[in-house]
């Protein structure tokens, strides 16, 4: 059976969510030693891989998630990269940092991070035949799916499929919302760095680009984060409690420890009318309202509501006022922030507001669109049967269904007949693409590079051949026959008859008639789930 995964690489903290068979949706994979369990909302326990990794110096080891422990930050041969998702989708630009006789930078750590939990995500479902689906923003996708495919997914060696949607998609299908064409839809991702609020219009499959089914109406953002209400939550504390300020390396010392104990106490706060924050012989209790009177004193609520505003006007002025916009969904830990939420709930009524899966929603979206489901009940690419032509001896394709065909399809989208190649053929089948899959990118040039085993290089023409085994994808190359012939068939003889339908489930059906025998002998069998 094929396992399908989502991966969600974020700033903060990265989600691999697996396809659950049985609960018919995306569910978080557990990865011991890397993973964490943090509470959403009362009750709900969403897993999540802290997005850091730690190099050391001295020799090649590594970190990451969970492994990075605080005692590394004092280590003066170990470095610690966060946030590089930044620095892939430049945001940042981090600087390289030594080790040894290497230099490391952002980009670099972020390729090996996230080859590294794919690695792990590839053991934990040990599976032959596994999918993954991982995510890229909306406003740098062909950059970032560039990254992970031509970057990340070679260093993960090819021991899966790997295809890229974007991350607004997801978190939609996460939510389990089902959107039409021309819907509007907005994003509200408030995570540890950065606060990025989207409006975002679901596109006719027809016309959608491979992987991105949805494009960007208005969009703002700021760098603006929990790590910023951290900060704001340890000055609190060493200002109430009268930390001293003379001794500049014991203060920073007991602010280091605030902090940390900051963060503990937001994330508690979210669900718990105080929390406690403490560093040494210094301890403070902290209600809700006085972190809420924090956050309005500060202005951070105030900037928040500020770019929730500017990107609703540029929605309007684009023609998708706020009282159009069917849904929104809620991504990321300061998403869960009771005052935060409150500000989504003074402009959009409650029935429209997703908010419980806000730390594994986007995984768990990408994980069920490997599982076959989308935002809307259309298909997204177009998909072909393969057949050689008799007169030339090369293979051409035949469309089965084409991308926008709305499913289930109550009547055939395609009939066909099919005869043996040779007197005497008993199995008979047929072989299923997808066209345009979504790794592939035009080339952008007629020649490519080969390397020859004693390191020299020479370039080569592209052929047809290999543009056109780019551009496809074989869906059921391990089960291509799947008719009996029962006598056995005749060469150019028409033998089958073939009904294709999509299900419900998005499986490709095949309804087959025996023709020389006059029988139903398969009725509407699943051949390959498409997507």
């Amino acid at each position: 059976m094929t396992e399908r995964i989502g991966i969600d690489f974020g700033t903060a903290n990265t989600v691999v969510a697996g396809w659950n068979h049985a609960l018919d949706r995306g569910e978080p994979v557990p990865l011991a030693g890397i993973d964490l369990s943090r509470e959403a909302t009362r009750g709900v326990d969403q897993r999540v891989i802290p997005s850091r990794i730690a190099f050391s110096a001295r020799d090649g080891r590594r970190w990451i998630g969970g492994q990075v422990t605080p005692d590394m930050l004092d280590d003066p041969d170990v470095e610690i990269f966060q946030s590089t998702k930044s620095a892939v989708t430049g945001r940042a630009i981090d600087i390289p940092r030594r080790l040894g006789d290497r230099t490391v930078d952002g980009r670099q750590a972020a390729t090996q991070f996230l080859t590294d939990v794919m690695a792990a995500a590839i053991l934990a479902v040990d599976s032959d035949d596994l999918e993954i689906v991982a995510t890229a923003p909306v406003e740098a996708f062909d950059t970032y799916r560039d990254w992970l495919v031509r970057e990340v997914g070679e260093n993960a060696g090819g021991v899966a499929r790997l295809r890229v949607v974007d991350e607004a998609t997801a978190a939609a299908v996460g939510y389990s919302a089902r959107l039409s064409p021309g819907d509007a839809f907005l994003v509200f991702d408030f995570g540890a760095g950065t606060l990025d609020i989207s409006v975002v219009k679901v596109m006719d499959p027809s016309t959608a680009t491979a992987g991105a089914s949805v494009r960007s109406i208005a969009k703002a953002g700021l760098d603006l984060g929990g790590d910023h209400i951290d900060g704001l939550l340890a000055e609190y504390a060493a200002d109430e409690m009268g930390v001293p300020l003379g001794d500049t390396a014991a203060y920073n010392r007991i602010f280091h420890q605030l902090l940390r104990s900051a963060e503990k106490a937001k994330v508690a706060l979210t669900l718990d009318d105080s929390a406690v924050i403490e560093a040494e012989s210094y301890r403070l209790e902290i209600t809700r309202s006085d972190f809420e009177r924090l956050l309005k004193e500060k202005d951070f609520l105030g900037r928040v509501n500020r770019a929730l505003r500017k990107t609703l006007d540029k929605a309007a002025a684009a023609g998708f006022p706020a009282d159009e916009i069917v849904k929104v969904f809620l991504v990321g830990g300061t998403s869960l922030i009771p005052a935060v939420r409150d500000l989504l709930a003074l402009q959009f009524p409650p029935d429209a507001l997703y908010m419980d899966r806000p730390l594994e929603a986007v995984a768990a979206g990408a994980a069920s669109i490997a599982g076959g489901y989308e935002l809307s009940d259309h298909i997204q690419h177009d998909y072909a049967i393969r057949h050689v032509n008799k007169d030339t001896g090369v293979y051409e394709f035949e469309t089965l269904v084409e991308a926008g065909t709305q499913y289930p399809t109550p009547e055939p989208v395609k009939q066909l007949t099919i005869k043996a190649i040779r007197d005497g053929q008993k199995h008979l089948g047929i072989a299923v693409y997808e066209l345009a899959h979504a790794s592939f990118r035009e080339a952008g040039s007629d020649l490519e590079i080969v390397f020859d085993a004693n390191g020299g290089a020479r370039t080569v023409a592209v052929t047809a051949q290999r543009l056109q085994e780019r551009s496809r994808l074989w869906l059921n190359e391990d089960s291509p026959t799947f008719l009996e012939a029962d006598p056995p068939a005749e060469a150019n003889v028409d033998r089958f008859r073939l009904d294709f339908r999509v299900d419900a489930q998005k499986r490709l059906t095949v309804t087959a008639y025996d023709l020389k025998r006059n029988t139903l002998i398969l009725d509407q069998q699943p051949v390959v789930r498409l997507s």
